[in-house]
């Protein structure tokens, strides 16, 4: 039987932690700031429909991907203001982006999910190594230490690092190759089934869905105790 306390994997935003206030409300006090008022509403279809229908980036070459990821991001501010009737080709957009961007490099701009830190406290003191996954770049580890937990976590590895985001499993094949894990005794919590499971199974390792308000990291560790791990 294998150590079943060798390494899990957990991505960051909606697992780890979410937005402080509705991401509608922040871009629609920063237009607002600018003359342009629109309401919250209205700003949250825009994002929504601008995050889902925005292709993901392509990294062109190694060590492209904070360049790429930055951009991707203008993109997707871009559409959302198109669409609430904000001209991104205006003289006021670059400033707008460079205050959203920079805000959500912040801690300020995060709050933890109200389990997060007792689960990693509990996993850390049981001898569990962890790793945080994400399809981010380099502000989550800003993010992470001025929320207070980035200590619990070996390895931090972003899209941008690797240039390739989930479903696409290279980021899960990376912290494999880092940690020097199994796959058998490795898994990942996050809440995509779509972005996060869909890496795992390509990787060939036990996935857990964070679902809430159903299944949070409590149920998580819970499972992970349970004995996930494949003989």
């Amino acid at each position: 039987m294998m150590d079943r306390q060798l390494w899990i994997a957990l991505d960051a935003a909606g697992t780890l932690f979410e937005p402080a206030e509705p991401v509608a409300r922040v871009y629609a006090r920063c237009f607002a700031a600018r003359g342009h008022a629109v309401a919250e509403g209205g700003w949250n279809h825009a994002f929504r429909t601008a995050f889902s229908k925005t292709p993901d980036p392509i990294y062109p070459a190694p060590g492209a991907g904070e360049a790429v990821e930055r951009e991707w991001w203008r993109t997707v501010v871009a559409n959302a203001a198109d669409a609430t009737g904000f001209d991104p080709k205006s003289g006021h957009f670059n400033g707008i982006f460079e205050e959203l961007f920079d805000h959500y490099a912040t801690g300020d701009a995060w709050k933890l999910f109200p389990e997060t830190k007792g689960v990693l406290e509990s996993f850390r003191d049981e001898g569990v190594k962890m790793a945080v996954v994400s399809n981010f770049d380099s502000r989550l580890g800003r993010v992470l230490d001025e929320l207070g937990i980035s200590s619990f976590f070996a390895h931090v590895l972003t899209s941008a690092d690797v240039g390739a985001r989930k479903p696409d499993p290279a980021i899960l094949r990376k912290t494999l190759e880092l940690t020097g894990a199994d796959p058998s005794g490795f898994c990942l919590a996050g809440d995509s089934e779509t972005a996060d499971g869909g890496a795992a199974n390509a990787c060939g390792i036990a996935f857990f869905h964070i679902a809430r308000p159903t299944r949070d990291l409590t149920d998580f560790k819970k499972w992970h105790g349970s004995g996930f791990f494949r003989e």
